[in-house]
Order: structure tokens, then C-alpha cells, then sequence
């Protein structure tokens, strides 16, 4: 099985993070390209609430919930997980030839910086606007993976 290419991106909030991810997900799946996304949040948020069957599977000592239904599959853990355990699961889910990581913090991980923000450890690249450019040096990343 290849290794899928995982890039991040971060950025302060409203600085268009999901926007350009979005973009990128739909140039590279029209390019025939197999994509994963992980958003990461620095919030204390869940899709789960206290009303749903799920969280009460969870209350009652469940470790892993998944919710089955018409439409999709969802699987909650109920604790946080490191980006490369998060990033090895996807991996046996599918093949992926790359993994888009929205919130990226870890240093191992390549990075596309977003707007005037603190550096991050990692960063490739400092995105203003230049999505072709963006788009190649991707190519290029998938194509050092390869070699």
C-alpha cells in the first residue's frame, strides 16, 4: 500500500483555512486523486450531545461508537488521538493519495501557513492568493513521496 502525501494548513480564524481546502479537495478529485480531511479544533466541541443513543453507548462504557445510517458511517472516539494514530487508521479505511490536515500543529507534518501568523515548525509554504502555485508544489511534495 503507498503512503498517502499529509499536508496541513493553519492560520487565525476567518483567514479562509477551509475555503482554500475545499478548493484544493476539488481540484485533486478532479484530477482522479483520493482525498482524506481531518479537522482539528482547538474548542471543546463533539458531534455527540447528551439527546443521542450514541452518547449513551458511550455514558454506558462504550471505547468506540459508530453510528450506521442510510447515508453514512460515523465513528466517534470519545478521547483525543495524536495526528499520526489518526493518520495510520484513515490509512487502513482506504488508499489515499493525500490527507489535508485543517489545524495542523504537529511538527513532523508539512505545512501551508495561511495569513500573517506565527510560523509553525514544518511550513513549506506561506499561502497570499497563489493557488497554482500552491497546486504544483504539491505535485512536487507527491512526487518526492514517490521517488
Amino acid at each position: 500500500m503507498k503512503k498517502p502525501y499529509v499536508l496541513g494548513f493553519y492560520g487565525k480564524s476567518n483567514t479562509g483555512k477551509t475555503t482554500l481546502i475545499i478548493d484544493l479537495i476539488k481540484h485533486f478529485k478532479n484530477k482522479d486523486f483520493n482525498i482524506a480531511t481531518v479537522k482539528i479544533s482547538d474548542k471543546k466541541i463533539s458531534f455527540d450531545n447528551e439527546n443521542k443513543d450514541s452518547y449513551n453507548h458511550y455514558k454506558a462504557g462504550s471505547e468506540l461508537v459508530v453510528l450506521s445510517s442510510k447515508i453514512e458511517t460515523d465513528f466517534l472516539v470519545k478521547h483525543n488521538l495524536s495526528i499520526e494514530y489518526i493518520i495510520k487508521k484513515i490509512t487502513n479505511f482506504s488508499e489515499f493519495d493525500l490527507i489535508f490536515i485543517e489545524g495542523a500543529n504537529d511538527e513532523k507534518i508539512d505545512k501551508i501557513r495561511i495569513g500573517d501568523i506565527k510560523e509553525r515548525k514544518n511550513t513549506i509554504h506561506t499561502y497570499y492568493g497563489d493557488f497554482l502555485r500552491l497546486v504544483n508544489l504539491i505535485i512536487e511534495r507527491i512526487n518526492m513521496e514517490i521517488e
